[in-house]
């Protein structure tokens, strides 16, 4: 069942060494590293406004992370919004854990097909589009329409479920439709798709919720990916919101200034966040600003893995000295979690191997 969390305060936790605690999810499939191993990184070179590069070589500045390694979250790439193709992700990754393999009918781990086929119909199906389209948006509708009357009783992907409209996605809407897709019987295939599921979405501490950077690890230390809700400004007056995937983090891994209103920026060192965005590495829409107001962007690994600072929303955008807007700097707003619960027989399964090693455990002793 879908929980909303009870509002409490979490401070962030900042670890006490640098590369001293990290984790990686392995098994999530990267987009094609940028730059390879002993390539060199393109940055910013330093100054406000001074947008010229450096050359460092990356082995030097960046480990390969990765630490007990759990398979299994599939790459997808955009696909009639952001918010149902990172809850592609997220149950393609359960349906490569035991005993949930049929939450959906095929190889989850294979982005590809059509609005009629593969799972790219998972996420924005045919009648999604075909809706949109009819009812004049370019990225799909999960509304009645003139070919598909009923489409709204009938939801059959999870952009219908989260209510996707033009590919935008509200965040009370997101959570519901992650939950109620996994619970959701494809009448169309003939195995079951159906599982219990748990969905809870969490604000951070501005918006009076829990979720923070120790809770995202916390997850992660248990093997599950977390949807995060992320926002930014392109203007004073115009916020825009995005939804990705994290699977891995580092602490203490950039240094970066935090909003803490219009005019003001608090300088802290944060942890980094392993991300699937949705887009593809170094598109240039994910930078920040770093404690001298140079530009920062998002990191790429030796391994390929792209890193995001986690900082959580304080209530104001970057705002550049010369009174110009900073660029893409995604804070994290709220994180959705998930739990599928196995099917009965995996269930039972489980329950027999603790049974057999308590029996173990008493013909010793």
């Amino acid at each position: 069942m879908r929980k909303i969390a009870a509002a409490a305060l979490v401070l962030l936790a900042l670890g006490a060494y640098a590369w001293a605690d990290s984790k990686v999810l392995d098994g999530v499939p990267t987009y094609q590293a940028v730059f390879g191993q002993g390539a060199a990184y393109s940055l910013p070179a330093t100054g406000p406004g001074d947008f010229g590069v450096a050359t460092i070589t990356p082995d030097a500045l960046w480990p390969v992370y990765g630490v007990n390694p759990l398979a299994g979250v599939p790459e997808y790439v955009w696909w009639y919004g952001c918010s149902p193709t990172a809850g592609g992700m997220m149950v393609g990754y359960w349906d490569g854990m035991p005993g949930r393999g049929n939450l959906y009918p095929g190889d989850a781990g294979a982005w590809g097909g059509s609005g009629a086929s593969g799972t790219k119909s998972m996420v924005a199906s045919t009648a999604h589009i075909v809706a949109g389209a009819e009812n004049g948006y370019t990225y799909g509708d999960w509304h009645n329409s003139v070919y598909y009357p009923n489409h709204e009783s009938n939801p059959n992907c999870l952009a219908d479920f989260m209510k996707t409209v033009d590919g935008g996605s509200y965040a009370v809407n997101i959570t519901a439709g992650l939950e109620t897709y996994c619970e959701w019987d494809n009448p169309a295939t003939p195995s079951n798709e159906s599982l219990p599921a748990t969905a809870i979405d969490n604000d951070v501490p501005y918006g009076g919720g829990p979720f923070s950077y120790a809770m995202f690890k916390a997850e992660i230390d248990a093997g599950r990916p977390v949807q995060l809700g992320a926002t930014c400004a392109e203007t004073m007056d115009d916020w825009v919101g995005h939804s990705i995937v994290g699977y891995g983090y580092q602490d203490d891994m950039f240094q970066i200034k935090v909003p803490i209103g219009v005019d003001d920026a608090l300088d802290l060192t944060v942890g980094g966040f392993a991300v699937m965005d949705t887009w593809a590495n170094g598109t240039g829409s994910s930078e920040w600003v770093d404690w001298d107001w140079n530009v920062v962007p998002s990191v790429i690994d030796v391994s390929g893995v792209e890193w995001w600072p986690f900082v959580e929303i304080q209530g104001a955008s970057w705002v550049y000295d010369d009174g110009t807007l900073g660029p893409y700097d995604w804070m994290i707003t709220h994180g959705i979690t998930l739990d599928v619960v196995p099917e009965p027989a995996t269930l039972a399964l489980m329950a027999l191997g603790v049974a057999g090693a308590l029996g173990l455990r008493r013909r010793r002793r």
